[in-house]
């Protein structure tokens, strides 16, 4: 009687173990099935991450034909520098000469609302502020309003209000205040003094390092403002070669000049997301599906 009770409980044991082992396994089967779907969610998210990071090269190359029609060559856009109208906080060099030196220091004197620049290059001129009525105020003339004026024609009344005064005498009138603004993905941010009167867009960008490698080239924004002070927005594709033929293309004193970034800038990756790195990441996030798949 008590031998058939022992093997009872034995027996009863046993069911009770190879119960909870299966119980087991089958735990165990659905953890491992739930890391490995965990494992493959998180190498899809990753792998598409990197996909994302991937710039086309079509967002790259400059200068495309985009319409199809091989255009290779383009017309002179004319009277560039002409276009630029005077604005107030102007600055304007001005020199005059006459064959007698004493009389013409009473023409460049450090006074009168002129300055004397630090520029060795330029350390026989004065400069001159145009004030919101358009005016400057010159030594032993008076005020000589500039309203809309390019530099030629600015340079024109100026001529005619000394010629009331003063006869053979050389004058010279430059635009002082000529600095461009470029922000945004470029390798340098900044202001930049423009180096030439015919500047284009090419050139503010490569003054400011050129391009990052997140730069949107197919949206570069320039910033213009009127006589009237009114401000502009108009947007670039540098990736077009029609560029060319815009009239934002040249660019012009007081411009500021925008370069949005890509997308895949918010996804933090930045430019330390180098292809060694891509394709380690990738690398580990294989081997880690491959462990999995075979638990």
């Amino acid at each position: 009687m008590a031998q058939t009770m022992l093997v009872g409980t034995i027996d009863c044991l046993s069911t009770a173990i190879s119960i909870r082992i299966q119980h087991l396994d089958m735990k165990n089967q659905t953890t491992q099935k739930s890391m490995f779907q965990r494992a493959s969610l998180m190498t899809a998210f990753v792998a598409g991450l990197l996909l994302t990071a991937c710039v086309p090269q079509k967002k790259v190359v400059l200068l495309q034909d985009k319409t199809g029609d091989n255009k290779t060559t383009f017309a002179p856009m004319e009277h560039i520098t002409d276009r630029y109208l005077l604005q107030p906080n102007d600055y304007l060099f001005v020199r005059v000469t006459t064959l007698d030196p004493k009389l013409s220091v009473f023409y460049n004197p450090a006074l009168g609302g002129a300055t004397t620049s630090t520029n060795q290059a330029e350390s026989k001129f004065y400069y001159y502020l145009i004030d919101d009525s358009m005016n400057i105020n010159f030594p032993y003339v008076g005020k000589i309003n500039l309203s809309d004026c390019n530099l030629v024609m600015a340079e024109q009344r100026i001529r005619d209000a000394i010629s009331a005064q003063l006869q053979n005498f050389t004058l010279v009138v430059r635009l002082a205040s000529n600095s461009i603004s470029v922000l945004g993905e470029v390798n340098k941010t900044g202001q930049y003094t423009m180096t030439r009167d015919q500047m284009t867009i090419w050139d503010a960008v490569s003054m400011a390092g050129g391009f990052t490698s997140y730069a949107r080239r197919s949206e570069v924004q320039v910033v213009r403002r009127d006589k009237e002070g009114t401000a502009t927005i108009h947007t670039l594709d540098l990736t077009d070669r029609n560029i060319i033929n815009s009239e934002y293309y040249y660019i012009y004193p007081n411009d500021v000049i925008y370069v949005s970034p890509l997308r895949v800038k918010m996804f933090g990756l930045g430019e330390s997301l180098s292809p060694i790195t891509m394709i380690s990441v990738v690398s580990s996030l294989v081997t880690l599906y491959l462990l999995f798949k075979s638990l």
